[in-house]
């Protein structure tokens, strides 16, 4: 177990920097001032960030780390760090971790007891998520998926099961191929919501059944990049509680904690946490 306070330490530290995912005004004054103040940046794109650093009127030392160089790079900057540098992390847009390699700094500095600083800020899939018309609790977010059919089909099979609300980004000349492969998986009135410019001046939410986007997207061009978001699954599904508690049970028998089982057995079937437990608990005495 690990204790790291973010303020307690002078010296090396890594912050993590969201920066806006379009709108400049969306740059928080905390986000400005860090990236002022830091004694280097590190970004996946030097020519983008450098871009919006100059609008924003930042001027820095920057670092190139993207996913091609991070585990080769992770180590000389946590030396860097250790040694005193302050370096803020920085993704071309948005939360850095996020569908970039961040999180590869991220558990070099916490092994090296370098103190990791988060700053609150833009996310596309939060953003998306709120204006979406789905509930919000639970959710899962998947990033980008895999571009084959055939590997994008488990995950489409397990959001289409889902009780919570799906997420994941694409790309505009990939996004048609992915919904029509969606829509085989999906039932036709399956409700999701296609975010794209978030907060662009071409903001657009395009709300409707699986088949009703992936008819208009085939009669409108993708333009942008994509949030999509499936709603939950609410058909009324009979629950063996029986049969989930004997995998509980082979859980237990294999070493994991009553706790931890119940948490992975309800999570791998969408259900309810507490009922489990309850259900569990009442064989038990029974």
């Amino acid at each position: 177990m690990k204790r790291q306070s973010s303020y307690a330490a002078d010296g090396g530290k890594l912050y993590l920097v969201p920066t806006p995912i379009g709108n400049l005004e969306d740059i928080t004054l905390r986000a400005k001032r860090i990236l002022s103040e830091a004694d280097y940046i590190a970004c996946e794109d030097t020519r983008t960030s450098g871009i919006l650093l100059e609008k924003i009127g930042v001027k820095n030392r920057l670092l190139s780390f993207h996913k091609y160089n991070s585990k080769q790079k992770a180590p000389e900057l946590v030396e860097m760090m250790q040694q005193g540098a302050v370096i803020a992390e920085i993704s071309d847009a948005g939360m850095p971790v996020i569908s970039d390699p961040g999180y590869i700094l991220v558990q070099a500095a916490i092994a090296a007891d370098i103190p990791v600083v988060p700053l609150p800020g833009a996310s596309a899939f939060a953003t998306a998520l709120i204006a979406s018309g789905f509930d919000a609790q639970p959710f899962t977010y998947y990033g980008f998926l895999p571009r084959k059919a055939s590997e994008q089909r488990p995950y489409f099979e397990q959001m289409a099961q889902a009780r919570a609300t799906s997420i994941f980004y694409e790309s505009p000349h990939r996004l048609t191929k992915t919904l029509n492969n969606l829509a085989q998986v999906l039932p036709a009135d399956r409700q999701i919501t296609a975010a794209r410019e978030l907060t662009k001046i071409h903001e657009e939410f395009i709300r409707g059944s699986i088949s009703e986007v992936t008819q208009y997207f085939a009669e409108n061009q993708p333009r942008g990049e994509f949030v999509i978001l499936i709603s939950p699954n609410t058909e009324t599904v009979a629950i063996n509680w029986a049969d989930l508690c004997q995998q509980v049970d082979e859980l237990v028998t294999g070493g994991m904690s009553k706790k931890d089982a119940i948490k992975q057995i309800a999570k791998a079937h969408a259900v309810s946490k507490n009922e489990l437990y309850d259900a569990y608990h009442q064989q038990k005495e029974q």
